[in-house]
């Protein structure tokens, strides 16, 4: 190789897709905060220039929309579909749930995202999504077990806030305790189901219940 060409190869930068870029975001908002989320820091940390972002971003807006939107899906969306037409009981669906949420780490960004959100009114839309989305899927599991009205918003709001803010509170706790712990969790969630009536609390074995109001 002549040495013209071993310098064309050396300025050879590396193809970075879409998703390298937003995981890469996801990464410098976690550990660094809102403020370094811009194009030129990010191209220095992915080693590339600002030719490789426009290849995939129409601008900051864009970018920014497409950071929350990707969090939204990969965090959020994709396991809440998986477990909404996962078979099973509500109980072994809410047990699947909880395990995915603490093996696949899918809180780990939300406490920046939500400070994010208070930043950036598009973030901001996409948070209010997720929520709605978060609440919608427990709201369905824990009516499905037999919770009813003040009871059953508040179990679901429980659970939720719960796991948006584990990870800040126990950081340095294992994921073999999460998950340890996560099981006791839920069977405390579901005592003031003790004792009920299974035919007035409970839907019919394989079967499971309307959707609750607002799901």
């Amino acid at each position: 190789m002549t040495p013209m060409a071993k310098g064309r190869s050396a300025r050879v930068q590396p193809r970075r897709s879409r998703e390298n870029w937003l995981d890469a975001a996801l990464e410098v908002l976690s550990r660094q905060g809102a403020a370094r989320i811009r194009v030129r820091d990010l191209c220095a940390d992915l080693g590339v220039t600002t030719g490789s972002f426009y290849a995939h971003f129409a601008g900051r807006d864009d970018f920014i929309r497409s950071v929350a939107k990707y969090w939204q899906r990969r965090y959020t969306t994709e396991i809440v579909e998986r477990i909404r037409h996962e078979p099973g009981d509500p109980r072994s669906r809410l047990v699947a749930l909880t395990e995915g949420i603490i093996q696949q780490d899918l809180t780990r960004y939300d406490v920046a995202v939500r400070a994010w959100a208070a930043q950036e009114s598009a973030v901001a839309a996409v948070v209010r999504q997720v929520d709605k989305e978060r609440l919608g899927i427990l709201r369905e599991l824990f009516f499905e077990l037999g919770f009813r009205g003040a009871e059953l918003e508040m179990t679901t709001r429980t659970f939720v806030t719960y796991y948006s803010l584990e990870q800040s509170i126990l950081v340095r706790q294992s994921k073999r305790d999460r998950m340890r712990e996560a099981r006791s969790r839920i069977e405390m969630l579901l005592l003031p189901l003790t004792g009920r009536s299974s035919d007035a609390a409970r839907p019919a074995a394989g079967q499971r219940s309307t959707a609750p109001p607002g799901s």
